[in-house]
């Protein structure tokens, strides 16, 4: 099961999940049948088709690797990355560009993580639980700099989980619109949500 693998052995198989992030990007997840992907990543990245199909011996198995990776990745980079020491306003706009950034790099995995999420929970709860496990870290991480800005003055909300939630739902909205050739380039589109962000959801005054 993908689930157990380790992130020491996702990472060695970056490679393959890459391709296969590609792959659903281009062709949806349901766009080609399991042995057509497994020949393309074969031949795209130089691993024998055995040893692929004993890793993921369906196509659900490559998309959920493909998702436990790239969650891993956000979720893990954005925390080792804070740093605790700045103030909760520094914290948070750097939060809001890496999110964005980040997002953006992870566009088609975390489209298909959309899509297979309500999957996992019916047929596969602890697949669900693994991914949801670190979603829920990324924002008791939020909430955690939400309470600690209310703390000192810089925020003026209420309910910090709440808002943890508002926030989130507004990063992610960027992959349902943006388009890099639409004259709006990915720092300055960072800079709108950090405004956005600071004083509209957390009310911190100019």
């Amino acid at each position: 099961m993908t689930a157990d693998i380790s992130p020491h052995v996702l990472r060695t198989t970056a490679p393959v999940l890459d391709c296969a992030a590609r792959l659903f990007a281009e062709h949806g997840s349901r766009g080609m049948p399991m042995s057509a992907l497994t020949h393309r990543i074969a031949a795209d990245t130089g691993i024998d088709t055995a040893s692929l199909r004993r890793a993921f011996p369906t196509r659900f198995d490559l998309a959920f690797a493909v998702v436990l990776r790239s969650t891993r990745e956000r979720v893990n980079g954005q925390l080792a990355e804070d740093d605790v020491r700045a103030c909760p306003t520094d914290r948070m706009s750097f939060l809001v560009r890496r999110h964005v950034q980040t997002g953006w790099e992870h566009r088609s995995a975390t489209a298909l993580r959309e899509e297979i999420l309500p999957v996992l929970r019916a047929i596969d709860p602890p697949r669900h639980r693994d991914i949801t496990a670190l979603t829920r870290t990324y924002r008791e991480h939020v909430r955690e700099i939400i309470v600690g800005g209310v703390a000192s003055g810089a925020f003026q909300v209420r309910h910090a989980g709440r808002t943890a939630d508002d926030i989130l739902d507004t990063l992610d909205s960027v992959l349902h619109w943006y388009e890099p050739d639409g004259g709006l380039s990915l720092p300055d589109l960072a800079t709108v949500y950090v405004d956005l962000v600071i004083h509209h959801h957390l009310k911190s005054p100019r």
